[in-house]
């Protein structure tokens, strides 16, 4: 064989050898790629079903808030009646000391 055979030979036993490591991060780089995806959708599964927690205790102590309001201004007008009530009977206590 010629020096420039030999070196053929060479250059193509080294550029096999640079194939197998290049082909190999390829298949590291896939397996990553595949374990940050799988990564991500557990992530964003995570974060839906935090959102839809969060909105059904944010639905819920709405509901809670109203019904506490609606509560309180019936307590208020209960109030008013009392309230109107003594002053009727203040008035009429009046009226019954001046007769």
């Amino acid at each position: 064989m010629t020096k420039r055979a030999v070196k053929a030979e060479n250059i193509v036993s080294k550029l096999k050898q640079e194939l197998h490591q290049l082909q190999g991060q390829v298949e590291g780089y896939r397996y990553e790629n595949e374990r940050l995806r799988a990564g991500e959708t557990a992530a964003l599964n995570t974060m839906k079903h935090n959102a839809q927690v969060a909105s059904e205790y944010l639905n819920k102590a709405a509901l809670n808030a109203e019904t506490s309001i609606k509560q309180l201004l019936t307590s208020a007008e209960s109030l008013c009646l009392v309230s109107q009530l003594l002053q009727s009977i203040d008035n009429l206590s009046e009226i019954h000391n001046e007769g």
